[in-house]
């Protein structure tokens, strides 16, 4: 059986605009994918080979 939640629009009740707009913004909101953690070590290798790609004119793969 579906939760209430997940079928809020299904029913015959009155939802006002302003609900709806939240509703499918939650819904967005859950597809995000969360942000990875990077050790400050990490980053300064990303950012230095970012930096280097720039100046020296060479394309790099991000993924």
């Amino acid at each position: 059986m579906a939760k209430k939640i997940d079928n809020l629009f299904g029913s015959s009740r009155f939802v006002l605009p302003e609900q709806r707009e939240l509703y499918l913004q939650t819904k967005e909101d859950y597809k995000l994918v969360p942000m990875p953690i990077v050790e400050q070590d990490e980053l300064e290798s990303i950012n230095f080979i970012i930096c280097d790609s720039a100046c020296e004119n060479y394309a790099i793969i991000v993924s």
